[in-house]
């Protein structure tokens, strides 16, 4: 993995790597994971100290968070990580105003105002346009998960997680795939990305769910935010995928693609990836956020 000119520059600073160094360490741990300090490797444990200069083995299954120095690392795709190069990745696509501007375009992809309203948010909803028809009428499940995504507009994620898990509860077999997406959907703008990766594992969405390109927009951002840049960038580029003719979801789909070339060491297609954010939307929050990161490369 290749890091660049001011990444590498960084690092190499005394100073910078000995407060990193001392500082990186395992914070959560799920399954069993080591760690490799010259030739030989140990277990991992929660606390474990995690030097710059060391590498992770990650099995399948499992998943670590290295937290210290301003910096967060959750890893759960198996493989082994040169602590070095992922640190160096992570700070090439990530900072507050980026996560920003990738959380809030997120966020808007939420389905808009359904043609029915839940009542004080609270699992029960009602529609006044609606007549007394018999035939007409809703799922417990679709009831909380409306309200789930009202919830998710007016960025109460912890409530609509709470929403979306009643939805959960009630769901039948064809209905549980959608509200799995949704719950790891606000799981993720939670910040909480152990819970949305759960969520998301085991889905398998056809071209008939209307959530299906979403779902390749959120488990390209959840990819990147786990380190497997390389995994993220062949999602995203996958023959068949239309995301960047989707002129709702092209900028964002450039520039999750963009971040996921520029943490795999490929700056040409970075530049490509977010330029290409520019010429759609240039005075849009995603747009200048490329061209900030355009004159960084």
């Amino acid at each position: 993995m290749r890091r660049t000119a001011v990444l590498s520059m960084l690092l190499c600073l005394p100073g910078f790597q000995l407060a990193l160094a001392q500082s990186l360490s395992v914070a959560y741990l799920e399954g069993q994971a080591q760690l490799r300090i010259g030739s030989s490797w140990t277990e991992l444990a929660t606390g474990s100290a995690v030097p710059l200069t060391s590498s992770v083995r990650l099995p399948t299954g499992g998943l670590v968070q290295i937290k210290g120095g301003g910096i967060e690392l959750t890893l759960s795709r198996p493989g082994i990580y040169v602590v070095r190069d992922i640190v160096a990745a992570r700070r090439a696509v990530s900072n507050p105003g980026i996560d920003a501007v990738v959380a809030g375009s997120l966020r808007h992809l939420v389905s808009g105002p359904t043609e029915r309203q839940s009542t004080a948010m609270g699992g029960r909803a009602e529609n006044e346009s609606k007549s007394d028809d018999e035939t007409w009428a809703e799922s417990s499940a679709e009831v909380f998960l409306a309200a789930g995504e009202e919830y998710i507009k007016a960025g109460k994620y912890d409530k609509a997680m709470e929403q979306i898990r009643e939805a959960l509860e009630g769901a039948t077999d064809q209905e549980a795939p959608k509200i799995h997406y949704y719950l790891a959907y606000a799981a993720s703008l939670n910040g909480d990305v152990r819970e949305a990766g759960r969520q998301i594992a085991d889905l398998q969405p056809t071209t008939s769910d209307a959530w299906a390109e979403d779902f390749i927009i959120l488990k390209a951002k959840l990819l990147e935010d786990t380190s497997a840049y390389a995994e993220a960038v062949a999602l995203l580029t996958h023959e068949g995928n239309v995301l960047s003719q989707d002129a709702q979801r092209a900028p964002l789909y450039y520039f999750l693609l963009g971040l996921g070339c520029r943490g795999a060491g490929e700056k040409e297609s970075a530049k490509r990836a977010f330029s290409e954010v520019v010429a759609i939307s240039a005075e849009s929050d995603l747009g200048r956020a490329a061209t900030k990161l355009l004159r960084s490369q």
